[in-house]
């Protein structure tokens, strides 16, 4: 079982439907959330402060792209610049209702991005997720 999964995601309902699809399905022992890049970035700045910051890391990060403050596209390059030690250790799905096909194209060649799912998270999405989980 995945220990801790940050959903970085503006839309209350998205992170509503999110919240219940993972608890239901048992996937994660923790969801932590952030309401856009600035604040997930924070909440990696506080993990840095930590002692035992490493330990407590997300295994996944579920990044919105199109968010107010710092969008998804500005968090990934920050969080890769800023955080080489916690990005070693979490997976990055990108979690869009972007049907532009540049976003899927910009994600692919990310490296740190394991994967692109639509929101929000369905039972769909979630099987995909759960596959490309299973090294962790």
């Amino acid at each position: 079982m995945i220990k801790t999964i940050l959903s970085i995601e503006d839309d209350s309902v998205t992170q509503m439907l999110n919240r219940i699809e993972l608890e239901d399905s048992h996937f994660c022992e923790h969801l932590e959330e952030a309401w856009n890049g600035e604040v997930a970035i924070k909440y990696f700045e506080d993990l840095k402060k930590e002692e035992d910051g490493l330990l407590h890391v997300p295994e996944i990060i579920l990044l919105d792209l199109n968010m107010p403050v710092m969008d998804g596209w500005e968090f990934l390059e920050l969080f890769q610049v800023r955080y080489p030690e916690f990005a070693e250790k979490t997976k990055i799905f990108i979690l869009s209702s972007s049907i532009n096909p540049s976003d899927r194209e910009k994600a692919n060649s990310e490296q740190l991005v394991a994967g692109f799912l639509s929101k929000p998270l369905d039972e769909f999405e979630l099987k995909i997720l759960k596959n490309a989980c299973i090294t962790l």
